[in-house]
C-alpha cells in the first residue's frame, strides 16, 4: 500500500512537471515571448547577478591585496 501511494505521488509531480514545462512552448513548439512580468522579473534576476559579480570581484580584490600584504585569513 505504501508503495501504491508513493507511486502516485511520484506519477502526480512527473505529469505536473511536463504539463509545466509543456506550458512554456507554443502549438508549433516555439518557445513562447516572455509575459511583461516575466520581462521585469528577467531584468531583476539580472540585474542581482551583476550586483554578485560586483560583489565577488571587490572580495577577490580585497583578498589578493591581503595576500600580497602578507595577511592570513586564519
Amino acid at each position: 500500500m505504501k508503495q501504491f501511494v508513493l507511486g502516485v505521488l511520484l506519477g502526480s509531480l512527473a505529469t505536473g512537471t511536463v504539463v509545466g514545462a509543456g506550458s512554456l512552448y507554443d502549438s508549433k513548439g516555439n518557445v513562447k515571448a516572455p509575459s511583461g512580468s516575466q520581462q521585469q522579473f528577467d531584468y531583476f534576476r539580472q540585474r542581482q547577478q551583476q550586483i554578485d559579480i560586483g560583489h565577488m570581484r571587490k572580495q577577490m580584490e580585497k583578498q589578493e591585496l591581503d595576500h600580497q600584504r602578507g595577511k592570513n585569513p586564519c
